[in-house]
């Protein structure tokens, strides 16, 4: 359950979520008593529409599941693919997070499947209704970013499952001035840092100047996973690393109200 009663205590809180999908957690960490510094790490660009993408959303009568890697994928699709398109009955939606499942559910999409307690590829491909006896020769379009892990295509094609997989964005490293990296460090060090991908963390690390690394490392994070906490580790993080909940906001804001408390009751 989240923790209210201890707030954050005038901490600036670096969020490095792309603007667009921290409009719930900025509020959140404000209202709390946080003061946010919003240092996007990774900026969204949809790719270009190729024949091979277009014939993906125009097959849709044909798949039996679409499954939504993430809220960016759930924005681009329904915005440059899936406009004023009739799904048919069969067709079952399934998300990888609460994220994703709101979003679906905001474009007029009920009843989206998600993972219970934790929200990766692993807990995804344990739902019961991608068990192989439920996939076996059943047609699924992922819709996801480009890169990251085949987990979810490799398991269900191994599973008997006919895969699509429909990459409509990227993630790209942001642009910023030398001064504005510099005012952050050097006028507004953030107290805690809260990153939400390895990618993001990646990008953070690269457009810290190396001057500022030794600042950036004794920095405490509050990340979505063990393997981000693994990475932080090996990029040289040595203060406290806490991991989210739940990936949710509200998870997030959790973790950082335990750093804070855990903080405070250390000194």
């Amino acid at each position: 359950m989240m923790k209210t009663a201890l707030k954050l205590l005038d901490k600036r809180i670096m969020v490095t979520r792309p603007a667009a999908q921290s409009e719930k957690l900025c509020p959140l960490i404000s209202i709390n008593g946080g003061d946010v510094i919003l240092f996007p790490t990774i900026e969204i660009k949809e790719v270009s529409k190729t024949d091979e993408l277009k014939n993906c959303f125009n097959d849709i009568e044909n798949y039996d599941y679409m499954i939504f890697i993430s809220r960016n994928a759930v924005t681009t699709a329904f915005k440059s693919y899936l406009t004023n398109i009739k799904f048919p009955e069969r067709l079952k939606f399934i998300a990888i997070g609460p994220g994703t499942g709101n979003i679906l559910n905001e474009t007029g999409i009920p009843d989206v499947i998600i993972p219970e307690n934790r929200y990766d590829s692993e807990s995804l491909l344990q739902l019961s209704i991608l068990h192989e006896e439920n996939v076996r020769e059943k047609n699924i379009l992922i819709v996801k970013g480009i890169g990251g892990r085949n987990l979810i295509e490799d398991t269900l094609t191994q599973r008997g499952a006919n895969i699509s997989c429909a990459e409509i964005y990227e993630r790209c490293i942001p642009t910023y001035n030398d001064d504005a990296i510099d005012e952050i460090w050097q006028d507004n060090k953030p107290d805690i840092i809260i990153v939400t991908s390895n990618d993001g963390l990646d990008n953070l690390v690269t457009l810290t100047h190396d001057h500022w690394k030794t600042s950036l490392f004794n920095t405490p994070l509050v990340t979505m996973s063990d393997r981000m906490i693994t990475l932080a580790k090996e990029r040289g993080f040595v203060s406290g690393l806490a991991i989210a909940p739940d990936k949710t906001d509200e998870g997030l804001l959790s973790a950082l109200l335990e750093l804070v408390e855990m903080e405070h009751n250390d000194k």
